[in-house]
């Protein structure tokens, strides 16, 4: 079957239009792979650029559908998504443009291209307290995600410690939100702020600075503050539990199940 190929790319970036159209026939045989698990980010050196390329996995066949003819494309919502934060000022990866390959009624391959950022750390290793500066780093991040998201009215689905980039700059830290492609928007409450803070992982002390912090910019009180954040970890990591009890079961059901069949 043939394989329809649909690109996009920046006015900016105009000049790496030939690269991007050739990208879905490269990406397997050139770049160098920086993470690999469902999805693949590569690291390409094209003339004065270094690019980052993120390859989708191929989506369910639900999705295949879905993503082309009701919802776009990860790789295309996330270059809509970082060109939406850039006339906004919040700090992305500069969007370069996007790949699809589609064959049949549906989608196959995708890709998102951004410019590469060199960071020092993620949010993951100040959580962790493999940081210096702890708690300021983590300050400043609470403002940034309130003055540049949700006074926005934006609400990052996936803001898991891994998906925010930081970098030193001179007294001050700066940040680069990643994985765009899942996004709400529309005013956020008090409490909804709070729950983007959900994924964290994180011990009760930094939860309990994290929800002051919040509280202080939204001027409410941080005692309730506190409370609500701490049951929205408890909550979240109990449901992480429970996923993982069930991937277990199921892993053991099929598991069971090849070891008859041999």
């Amino acid at each position: 079957m043939s394989i329809k190929i649909k690109y996009r790319v920046a006015p900016e970036f105009g000049d790496l239009e030939q690269w991007i159209s050739q990208l879905h026939l490269n990406f397997s045989i050139q770049g160098e792979t920086i993470f690999k698990s469902r999805n693949e980010v590569k690291v390409f050196n094209v003339g004065n650029y270094q690019l980052n390329v993120k390859a989708f996995k191929i989506p369910n066949l639900v999705n295949r559908f879905v993503y082309v003819y009701l919802r776009g494309s990860k790789a295309a919502r996330s270059f809509r998504y970082a060109r939406k934060f850039c006339s906004l000022g919040i700090s992305t990866p500069a969007a370069v443009g996007y790949v699809e390959c589609l064959e049949g009624w549906g989608l196959k391959e995708s890709y998102y291209i951004s410019v590469h950022y060199k960071y020092e750390f993620t949010l993951r290793e100040v959580l962790n307290y493999q940081v210096a500066d702890h708690d300021t780093i983590l300050r400043q991040w609470v403002q940034f995600t309130y003055d540049k998201l949700h006074l926005n009215d934006i609400f990052h689905l996936d803001y898991s410690p891994g998906n925010t980039l930081i970098s030193k700059k001179g007294s001050t830290y700066d940040f680069q939100i990643v994985d765009l492609n899942r996004m709400s928007f529309g005013p956020i409450s008090f409490e909804r702020g709070l729950f983007n803070f959900r994924q964290l992982d994180t011990d009760r002390q930094t939860l309990e600075l994290l929800a002051a912090e919040y509280a202080a910019l939204c001027h409410k009180d941080e005692g309730k503050a506190m409370k609500i954040l701490i049951e929205y970890d408890r909550q979240n990591k109990a449901s992480r539990r429970r996923r993982g009890k069930f991937k277990k079961m199921i892993r053991s059901i099929f598991g069971l199940k090849r070891k008859h069949a041999n």
